[in-house]
């Protein structure tokens, strides 16, 4: 199944839905966004479930250059690569080869024996869910112990995981709810055991065969010079990270949060998600997304979810601290928008929030809330 962006200058912005907000209010919250939190680059989707309504993107692909940002570069989406996981579990447990509540040591018996107790029941709903009492490998301390082996193969990594303490307190319906990116190099080890396929492979399968979405792995400029440069702020400074700088994500927590995909790309994806939370199957069964983005309340499988002014909506977000990449959809309205920087720096996490609180105010007519 391919998907097509059905995107031109004559098409964006005509959906009467859109009519309170427009694309030249995306494009002054773009710019004062930027200039007022030192972002380089920022893009924003605004969509419905069939058509993208609103695409801007705005600034450098490396700060201080001439060299403007578009819409076909690729940005890191950080952690919304976790749902990327969890739609590819979907589509096993369609197909009948898997479940949610598959057991991992069903498909790792050899592990067994060298797990701790406390893991032997955990399934691939606890690991999604973050459920599943693993060290979160969230902070850089975390890495100190692994030794050289351990820092390279993920079979080695997952052996190490399971004979650690669980980091989660258990109560008697299994481990508290604790985010962890190590709970995802798990799951993703259960979809390889089926398949007999990487987590790399799979994800080609999915985003770049049947999708017809093409995704890199990793940074963008590690793909080309001529990509967009993540920026971290280093002794004060917004300093943009060369594809020679030794900053990457451990490829054993890659499952976790390594993609780049392009904003229309990204958007498309984010649309298949909107579809199904309306009701409509597509790649997947729109059972199987409500299962995905609401399964529990809260955090599901890697999306967060909540509700406000009568509207349900979820969001994923994502960061390795170098890109930031925000997404919402509000089904009951039939609408989602992306924003995507070549940033994390903590001013670039205030400017989406802030550019985000602007199009939803714009975008529900929400001009009474004064403080938004």
């Amino acid at each position: 199944m391919g998907i097509r962006h059905d995107i031109s200058v004559a098409s964006i912005n005509r959906n009467e839905k859109s009519r309170y907000l427009l694309k030249e209010d995306v494009t002054d919250f773009i710019e004062q966004a930027r200039h007022e939190n030192s972002i380089p680059a920022m893009a924003v989707v605004v969509m419905d479930s069939e058509r993208m309504l609103i695409a801007d993107i705005q600034g450098e692909r490396v700060v201080g250059s001439n060299s403007s940002a578009t819409l076909d570069d690729y940005f890191h989406i950080g952690s919304c690569t976790k749902s990327v996981l969890a739609v590819m579990a979907g589509r096993l447990i369609e197909q009948a080869k898997l479940s949610w509540d598959t057991r991992f040591f069903d498909l790792y018996p050899d592990l067994k024996a060298l797990s701790r107790n406390e893991y032997l029941t955990i399934t691939l709903e606890d690991l999604l869910l973050c459920q599943a009492g693993i060290i979160p490998f969230t902070a850089g301390e975390e890495y100190s112990g692994l030794d050289a082996t351990v820092s390279r193969s993920r079979e080695d990594f997952i052996a190490y995981l399971i004979r650690q303490k669980p980091a989660a307190k258990r109560s008697r319906h299994g481990f508290k709810h604790l985010y962890s990116n190590a709970s995802y190099t798990m799951a993703a080890a259960m979809l390889e055991q089926v398949t007999g396929l990487t987590w790399e492979e799979l994800v080609q399968q999915t985003l770049s065969r049947d999708l017809q979405l093409p995704v890199i792995f990793g940074w963008p400029n590690k793909h080309h010079r001529n990509q967009p440069w993540g920026h971290a702020e280093i002794d004060g400074t917004l300093k943009a990270l060369s594809p020679e700088h030794e900053y990457r994500l451990p490829d054993i927590i890659a499952p976790a949060g390594d993609l780049s995909l392009k904003p229309l790309d990204y958007a498309s994806y984010v649309q298949l998600h909107l579809q199904g939370l309306m009701g409509k199957d597509n790649y997947l069964a729109a059972g199987t997304y409500q299962t995905i983005h609401y399964r529990q309340r809260g955090f599901s499988f890697g999306v967060v979810n909540a509700s406000a002014w009568g509207e349900r909506y979820s969001m994923l977000d994502g960061s390795a601290g170098t890109f930031y990449c925000a997404t919402m959809l509000f089904p009951d309205s039939d609408f989602a928008f992306v924003v995507m920087t070549n940033s994390g720096t903590a001013p670039a996490v205030k400017g989406i929030t802030w550019i985000s609180k602007k199009i939803i105010k714009k975008y529900f007519k929400l001009w009474w809330m004064f403080w938004m």
